[in-house]
């Protein structure tokens, strides 16, 4: 009797294995190696919204969101590239880049202190989502090996800004890209850990107003008069690979 008792305790404990793995979320095939991901847009969710984030020419000008996420205890990451889901007018970037940061400190007209950034060749694919009459697409780039970041156990910012600046691409006059939100809890196919109401955003077109601004919450950004609500996290991710310390 003993014997059937410790099979089907095995058995029961092998079965919740394997649904606890089956629910795990699964991030989307361009985050792989996958360290970090904030999570899809759904545009039923709760205040879908986006938020300015490109270095374009013409009046759009520069904004940029910056997205929190948490390197856990007992590891240390190895980041090889960053990427962001954007709302876009166009489907183009040119040059074909994104600008790129990480920092720790950040908070509420305060900057924080950078700890990595740079500019790296990037691409521009659709995600199959859209908004506002706008379609989504990620803008991803990998770091050069020379140029990999590694990041110890804390809290830390990414920004992953579209570029298109390029003087003789018409159509970056006109061009505008906006970091989608991300409202559902749980997050859609998220991993890791983002927190929330800890967004930023930067612009220097809205003077001093709009320098490292709260992004969610009450007194967010998005949640003044007539910006749409929501902001409360990013689609935004980190690829990589994560080492456990001793």
């Amino acid at each position: 009797m003993k014997t059937i008792l410790v099979v089907l305790a095995f058995a029961l404990c092998a079965v919740s294995a394997v649904a606890q793995k089956a629910q795990e979320p699964t991030p989307p095939s361009y985050c792989n190696p996958c360290l970090f991901y904030g999570g899809d847009f759904d545009i039923n969710g709760p205040y879908p919204n986006a938020l300015g984030n490109q270095d374009a020419a013409g009046i759009a000008g520069y904004a940029v969101v910056y997205v929190p996420f948490a390197v856990p205890p007992n590891q240390t990451w190895t980041v090889a590239g960053l990427f962001s889901n954007d709302m876009v007018t166009v489907g183009d970037i040119a040059p074909p880049e994104i600008e790129w940061s990480i920092s720790t400190g950040i908070s509420q007209g305060n900057p924080g202190t950078v700890v990595a950034s740079g500019v790296t060749k990037a691409s521009l694919a659709p995600t199959g989502r859209s908004w506002n009459g706008m379609n989504e697409y990620t803008a991803l780039g990998h770091l050069n090996a020379d140029a990999v970041v590694t990041l110890t156990p804390g809290h830390y910012w990414m920004t992953a800004v579209p570029v298109c600046t390029s003087a003789g691409r018409d159509q970056c006059q006109g061009a505008r890209y906006y970091l989608s939100d991300v409202e559902d809890v749980p997050a859609p196919r998220a991993k890791g850990f983002e927190s929330t109401d800890e967004s930023y955003f930067y612009s220097p077109a809205g003077g001093q107003s709009s320098y490292y601004v709260e992004t969610g919450g009450p007194d967010g950004l998005c949640s003044q008069p007539g910006n749409g609500g929501g902001c409360d996290k990013f689609s935004a991710g980190l690829l990589g690979t994560a080492t456990l310390d001793n």
